[in-house]
């Protein structure tokens, strides 16, 4: 990976790069407008930037991943590290990466997105890009520049100054813990089957199940307008059953999942009839107490 990934992420310089003549179209998520919070605007940046480098070395596959996250930043959505088992990392590498990821996960969950959102989405892409880098194990320089450039953006993170405690006699009420925002697995056309980008999107989902431990996991699925409506309710339902039957198999229980779908109907993108949209064929995955 080249020195231009690992240190400035200069935004301008590294747009430039995406005219370059390969398979992964990074222009159209480059130049999305971000819906969501700063850390999430911030997040896209340097995702868009890892999938940029990527792309310049040829690596399709880390390149479609980036921009993938990166996608799902802009449309606000809930953007965690990578989970360690997605990976094929060496053993050596397994316990620091482990370490790392537990400390990170737990400052975000804190408020260091919203105390310090450009730090977190550096530490974050940074330690997307650790992992990376580890798993392809042949160029160490490389990967000790990602390691330094997280470790770096880590340091930097802040969490809200805890509240002064109420008098002794009064039983302070109980903190809730913000729960992420809905995760979003988007479908081919006419298909109810898991890719690969959509089973990463149900493993993130799964771990921070197993972090907030939410009383109930809600999955409405949805369609597109090609079709007739009668065909798209049945297929929304199919996409969740799907999305249901991959969380039960990593280990949620049955009766924690409700399962809704409403077909072509309450759509992300508003669209005439019979037209495809990618962002309208989705399970979205709310986490409720």
């Amino acid at each position: 990976m080249r020195q231009l990934k690992l240190l400035s992420f200069a935004a301008a310089g590294l747009l430039m790069l995406s005219g370059c003549s390969q398979f992964v179209d990074t222009d159209s998520v480059s130049m999305m407008a971000p819906k969501g919070s700063a850390f999430q605007n911030a997040l896209h940046k340097e995702y868009v930037a890892l999938a940029l480098a990527e792309k310049q070395e040829d690596d399709g596959d880390d390149a479609v991943y980036f921009i993938n996250k990166a996608k799902s930043a802009a449309m606000g959505e809930s953007v965690g590290p990578q989970p360690l088992e997605e990976r094929g990392l060496p053993e050596s590498a397994k316990g620091d990466l482990a370490k790392a990821r537990l400390q990170l996960v737990n400052k975000l969950w804190k408020g260091a997105t919203e105390v310090t959102p450009a730090a977190a989405a550096r530490a974050q892409a940074m330690f997307d890009c650790w992992m990376q880098e580890q798993e392809e194990n042949n160029q160490p320089a490389h990967i000790a520049a990602c390691r330094t450039e997280y470790e770096k953006a880590y340091a930097l993170l802040g969490t809200p100054a805890p509240k002064v405690s109420k008098p002794a006699m009064e039983k302070p009420a109980k903190q809730m813990v913000k729960l992420p925002f809905p995760y979003h697995v988007y479908f081919a056309t006419d298909s109810a089957d898991l890719d690969g980008a959509a089973m990463t999107v149900v493993k993130q989902a799964f771990a921070d199940f197993n972090l907030h431990k939410p009383t109930t996991v809600e999955l409405s699925g949805h369609a597109d307008t090609v079709g007739n409506a009668k065909y798209n309710e049945g297929l929304a339902r199919h996409r969740a059953i799907a999305v249901r039957n991959e969380l039960i198999k990593l280990g949620m229980l049955r009766e924690t999942v409700v399962r809704t779908s409403f077909g072509e109907n309450q759509p992300a993108v508003k669209t005439p009839d019979n037209t495809e949209e990618e962002f309208n064929r989705v399970v979205k995955i709310t986490f409720k107490r």
